[in-house]
C-alpha cells in the first residue's frame, strides 16, 4: 500500500507541474523599413525625454535627458503612467536602452480567490531596445521588448484563468503599443505605407 500512495502522489504532483506554470520570458522583436535617411529617422526618436512620434503617449516628463539612468514618466493618451529607466544611451549607433521601473494600475481580477492587480501595460519585468541602421538610402528601425505576464505565480490553464493575467494578453497589449507607435513613425515619412510594412518575431 506504501509503494502505490508513493505512485500516486507522485502521479499528482507531475500533473499539478504539468499544467499549473509561472510566467515564462518572452522576447518580442518588430522591425520596419522606411524609405527615408537614416540620421532622419533617428532624430525624431532620439530623445528618451520625447515620445511626441507615438500617438498612445499624451505628455513624456523626464529627469536627465539622454544620460544613463535617467528617468521618464509617460502619461499615456489611454489613461495612467509608466516609468522607464535610461539603461544605455549610444548616439553613434543610434540606440537606446530602457527598462520599465513602475507603472499604473488599470484594474483588478480575481483569481484563487486572490484580488490581483493589473497595470496599465499587463507586463512585468519589461526591458525595451529601440535602433535605427541604415539600409542603402533608407533606414531599418527595430524595436525589441522582454518581458514576462503581469501575474508572476502560477497559472493552472484548466482554472480558465482571466485573460489579463495571461502570456497571451502581454503578447497582445506590447504588439499593440509597437504597431501603433512604429506606424506613426512610418507615416511621417511614407503617409500611404499600410502599418503591415511591421515584422513581427516572437520567442518564448
Amino acid at each position: 500500500m506504501k509503494k502505490v500512495s508513493l505512485l500516486a502522489g507522485l502521479l499528482f504532483l507531475f500533473s499539478a507541474v504539468s499544467y499549473a506554470h509561472g510566467p515564462v520570458r518572452g522576447k518580442m522583436t518588430a522591425t520596419m523599413d522606411i524609405e527615408a535617411p537614416v540620421a532622419d529617422v533617428w532624430e525624431v526618436i532620439k530623445n528618451f525625454d520625447d515620445m511626441s512620434w507615438h500617438p498612445g503617449i499624451k505628455s513624456v516628463s523626464a529627469t536627465n535627458g539622454n544620460t544613463k539612468g535617467s528617468s521618464r514618466t509617460l502619461t499615456l493618451t489611454s489613461g495612467g503612467t509608466i516609468t522607464e529607466e535610461l539603461k544605455k544611451y549610444d548616439a553613434k549607433k543610434m540606440m537606446y536602452k530602457y527598462k520599465i521601473t513602475d507603472m499604473s494600475i488599470a484594474k483588478t481580477v480575481v483569481y484563487s480567490n486572490n484580488e490581483i492587480e493589473i497595470p496599465v501595460l499587463p507586463v512585468n519585468n519589461y526591458g525595451g531596445t529601440i535602433s535605427v541602421k541604415a539600409k542603402g538610402n533608407a533606414t531599418v528601425v527595430t524595436w525589441i521588448a522582454t518581458y514576462y505576464r503581469a501575474y508572476v505565480n502560477n497559472v493552472n490553464p484548466k482554472d480558465n484563468p482571466p485573460v489579463e493575467i495571461t502570456e497571451a494578453a502581454s503578447d497582445e497589449a506590447v504588439t499593440a503599443v509597437f504597431t501603433e507607435g512604429l506606424t506613426s513613425l512610418l507615416h511621417k515619412f511614407e503617409p500611404n505605407t499600410l502599418s503591415s510594412a511591421i515584422k513581427f518575431t516572437m520567442k518564448r
